[in-house]
């Protein structure tokens, strides 16, 4: 349980809040505002750590291979890809105790919050919008529940006992809820220290993604509300498209155009976020990120399916996220040098992985989508920790959702402002004047803007929900049969939870 130092320092400091009330700890400006980022802070222990894993590793854009022999999470992984997961599995557990807990603090705020006196505070923000942040904070992790559990337990409040389920339905009216009555509390872009916060904009964002998914999650669409809330967004002027498709995931990627919320990271102040570590191979990251070449630390842990990457044609620039081919380093001397592999094989990275249970080194590529700093210090866990902000919401993501939602509408065909939405994304990542640059009306599919997303957004946690909307989640893909139903669109209520609650019931499958 961590706090931050208020702004975008990125410095951290720890605090236990467990039994904090008016009474004992909000009896300060700095006691209020360490309770006030708690859950800010706490959302940077999980959203790579284990929400990522949750939502990528069940989808065709990520996955976890036996590399010789070592079978990571006890076949957890493994059971991910291909559809098998149960209640007892590990990981859904810890997913389901990172957003329940996170909405204990969220509630623990709240709740407190309304009865301290802060009139003789120095507060960065007013109280209002503490709350009303914390509530965004709270429908943010209510949303994540929802759309992978289905029929989750709400509760507003500190220490109620053994809730039973909601409905999707219910669950989706009270984050509709949330979300609009904070809305007008919150701050914006350009305010002071309106980074890594929610503002009005990440508000209706949020909203957006909960009506684009509403059809999926509760069988009504929203999709003229979703169109609604992307062009509050638009017409507030406050983004713009980044001039390079990866842009948003430099190192400094504080200072992106697109990014609308971001979690914020520091290799040193503020960890937890291992992007090289759990995808790239040590030997990479010694040789071509290290002049001296004395270390390089690296899993070599996430690969993606050749049928993914198959996506990306050679002249799109967004090929370029994936580590693919012969892999050299320049030496000293100027010299170009062959990286070996662990059999101390010339590195050539294939797309193509033969058996998921039985991989090499040398099969499937790896992703850098978010940029890897050369000789950089990355704190004393080496490539554990990155100076880059996680991106959860995007400007690009706004103009596709408003696109996608106008097909709907038009009976799942194109129109002329969606071809111009999605164009808009899309060609920032091919030359001027390609042709394959810019849709058409009789090209831009539904199966083909679910592709386009999907070359946009890889490893941005859209892809589950993407092939859910799409129809596709239950397709066989490489190594994974055909979905005999539905049910795992849908994770199960861990074992344990239902053990703990009895008034819990299982999801339909488990």
């Amino acid at each position: 349980m961590i706090a931050t130092g208020f702004g975008c320092t990125k410095k951290l400091d720890e605090h236990i809040f467990s039994q904090d009330t008016p009474d004992n700890f909000y009896q300060t400006s700095d006691q209020v505002v360490a309770a006030y980022v708690l859950p800010y802070s706490y959302l940077q222990t999980h959203i790579y750590q284990v929400h990522f894993q949750d939502v990528e590793f069940v989808t065709d854009e990520a996955c976890v291979p036996v590399l010789f022999g070592y079978i990571d999470q006890q076949g957890q992984w493994l059971r991910f890809h291909e559809h098998s997961w149960a209640a007892p599995d590990t990981w859904i557990l810890l997913e389901w105790q990172d957003l329940y807990q996170e909405i204990g603090y969220c509630n623990s705020f709240i709740n407190n919050m309304k009865n301290v006196d802060v009139s003789l505070m120095n507060l960065p923000v007013t109280k209002s919008q503490m709350i009303a942040e914390t509530r965004i904070m709270r429908a943010l992790h209510y949303y994540w529940a929802l759309s992978e559990f289905g029929n989750i337990p709400v509760v507003d409040s500190v220490g109620v006992q053994n809730p039973p389920n909601n409905t999707p339905k219910e669950a989706f009216a009270f984050i509709e809820k949330e979300i609009k009555e904070s809305i007008p509390d919150l701050g914006e872009k350009g305010n002071d220290y309106w980074y890594g916060h929610f503002t009005k904009t990440a508000a209706y964002t949020l909203l957006a993604k909960l009506y684009l998914n509403a059809q999926a999650i509760t069988g009504e669409d929203h999709y003229q509300d979703c169109i609604d809330a992307c062009d509050y967004v638009i017409n507030s002027g406050k983004y713009t498209l980044d001039t390079h498709w990866n842009d948003p995931f430099l190192v400094h990627n504080e200072n992106s155009l697109e990014n609308i919320f971001a979690v914020p990271f520091d290799a040193n102040n503020a960890q937890n976020f291992n992007f090289i570590e759990q995808n790239i191979h040590e030997y990479i990251t010694q040789y071509k990120y290290k002049d001296n070449h004395d270390y390089g630390y690296g899993w070599r842990k996430i690969s993606t399916q050749e049928s993914f990457y198959d996506l990306y044609k050679p002249n799109d620039y967004r090929i370029n996220q994936w580590i693919v081919g012969k892999q050299t380093y320049i030496d000293d001397n100027g010299d170009y040098q062959v990286i070996y592999n662990y059999e101390n094989e010339p590195m050539i990275i294939s797309p193509h992985i033969d058996d998921l249970n039985n991989a090499t080194d040398n099969e499937g590529v790896m992703n850098i989508k978010y940029e890897i700093e050369r000789n950089a210090d990355y704190g004393s866990n080496g490539y554990v920790n990155m100076n880059n902000d996680m991106v959860v919401f995007r400007y690009s993501d706004i103009l596709m959702m408003k696109a996608e939602c106008l097909m709907r509408l038009n009976g799942n065909n194109a129109t002329a402002d969606a071809v111009a939405l999605v164009n808009q994304v899309r060609a920032r990542s091919f030359a001027a004047n390609d042709p394959d640059a810019k849709y058409k009306i009789s090209t831009l599919t539904m199966d083909e803007l679910l592709n386009e997303r999907g070359r946009e957004f890889s490893y941005e946690m859209f892809r589950r929900e993407d092939l859910i909307r799409f129809g596709k989640f239950q397709d066989a893909w490489w190594q994974k049969p055909q979905d005999a139903d539905k049910h795992y669109e849908l994770f199960p209520i861990p074992q344990i939870v239902l053990t703990t609650n009895p008034a819990l019931k299982q999801n339909p499958g488990y």
